[in-house]
């Protein structure tokens, strides 16, 4: 079993991000959205890489900062030697409550800390009144579903399958959906998400774009070995990343699909 805390987890994702737009986009629509402005004190919740604190950087100009918590070793390593910024500090774990910040942002993280409400209230009292929390959501994670693009599979719902056929476990469950969500923890629907925050104190204000996502693109996404933790528990990642190959090229690669996101801003009252 690979997880997030490891060398080839890390690797794969730096070479998703740097080639696939999917992240890139979410990540440029995060920052809009959480209006930065310079000078501000940012904390970056599940920084993984750091890609999500460098896309909000130019904006925080030089007296802002990022504080980057990620709880994963070596995402982290790989997040210091690619940003080096002296505006960006690196944590494994949050700092005790007094630090107060004026934005929290969760890039494509946030459904992997644990209980959704706790977090929330969490977040709350770590920023100051008028700050916000700006988080982003594949709508798919809140049982919407996508939109259907074009080829021989819009939906990209093919590749699961022929993956499930050479897998361990002989399904496709979660590959097809939501690979990286929490099977037992993570079940909101985006009415759920919105009674939280008001419940924590914060006004929240939703927002969504779409992204089109290639078949060869969510073949590259299932690369990073931890989306494929249920079909290939105890395969090394070189072996996943051959036998995605093998499936890929069973299934109709000039297929997408639109991808729907959502997103909130939510600012502390």
């Amino acid at each position: 079993m690979i997880g997030w805390d490891h060398p080839a987890t890390a690797q794969r994702y730096e070479r998703y991000y740097r080639r696939h737009a999917r992240y890139r986009t979410a990540n440029e629509v995060l920052v809009r959205e959480a209006a930065l402005v310079p000078g501000l004190h940012v904390l970056d919740m599940g920084a993984g890489t750091g890609r999500t604190a460098a896309a909000a950087l130019p904006a925080l100009g030089p007296d802002g900062s990022v504080v980057c918590v990620e709880p994963a070793a070596a995402m982290r390593a790989v997040g210091r030697r690619r940003l080096e910024d002296p505006r960006v500090e690196w944590r494994s774990e949050l700092a005790p409550a007094d630090e107060r910040y004026d934005r929290v942002l969760c890039g494509a993280s946030l459904w992997l800390f644990g209980p959704l409400g706790d977090w929330i209230h969490r977040f709350a009292g770590l920023l100051h009144p008028g700050g916000a929390l700006c988080f982003d959501i594949p709508a798919l994670y809140l049982g919407e579903p996508d939109e259907p693009g074009g080829g021989g599979d819009p939906l990209l719902l093919d590749l699961p399958v022929r993956l499930a056929e050479m897998g361990e476990r002989g399904d496709s469950a979660g590959v097809a959906t939501a690979p990286d969500v929490p099977a037992t923890s993570w079940n909101h629907t985006a009415s759920d998400v919105e009674a939280m925050l008001r419940s924590a104190g914060f006004e929240p204000h939703s927002w969504t774009f779409r992204i089109r996502l290639t078949q060869t693109s969510y073949a590259r996404w299932l690369t990073i070995p931890v989306l494929t933790n249920r079909l290939f528990p105890e395969t090394a990642a070189g072996e996943r990343d051959l036998r995605i190959e093998r499936a890929l090229a069973t299934v109709d690669r000039r297929s997408f699909k639109w991808e729907r996101w959502r997103g909130w801003t939510a600012w502390k009252r």
